[in-house]
């Protein structure tokens, strides 16, 4: 079962779900600066947001990422998306409107797919980049769990 560590490991393979933003590109210098070897995951879930999605991996690489992925999830978050659509489980009313909460599915996919990514680079320490604001440290690590329990 997978344990959280109370310090950095230095001299290891350290996995990160890598935006490119300002907190993913200190945590990887930072990881870099205090000895640990950062390994970045982008996830491609078909962002409308972003121009090119092929150039956040050699983003990660000028803020010391030992190395890079950009991870294709679209395929797994559309057969997400069908079988939550086929059980109405995205159909959310607040303030009398009804909405699709999609943001908890990409959150599956994406700790899912990058930690599987991972396990093919032999990185089995996962830091995954949030700054601590909400519950995204809770559910990526129990959604990386389910897919590497050694994690």
């Amino acid at each position: 079962m997978g344990r959280v560590l109370s310090s950095l490991p230095i001299g290891e393979k350290v996995g990160i779900a890598y935006s490119g933003g300002l907190d993913t590109c200190t945590a990887i210098a930072w990881m870099k600066e205090k000895g640990a070897m950062p390994y970045a995951y982008t996830a491609d879930l078909g962002q409308y947001d972003e121009d090119n999605l092929e150039d956040i991996p050699e983003r990660a690489k000028t803020y010391g990422a030992e190395h890079a992925r950009l991870i294709d999830c679209r395929l797994q978050l559309v057969k997400e998306g069908f079988a939550a659509l086929m059980c109405s489980a995205f159909h959310i009313r607040s303030a009398g409107r009804t909405y699709f909460n999609t943001t908890p599915l990409g959150r599956a996919v994406t700790g899912t797919m990058l930690v599987n990514a991972m396990r093919e680079d032999g990185v089995n320490i996962w830091g995954d980049g949030s700054t601590y604001k909400g519950n995204d440290i809770e559910r990526f690590y129990r959604y990386a769990l389910m897919a590497n329990a050694e994690v």
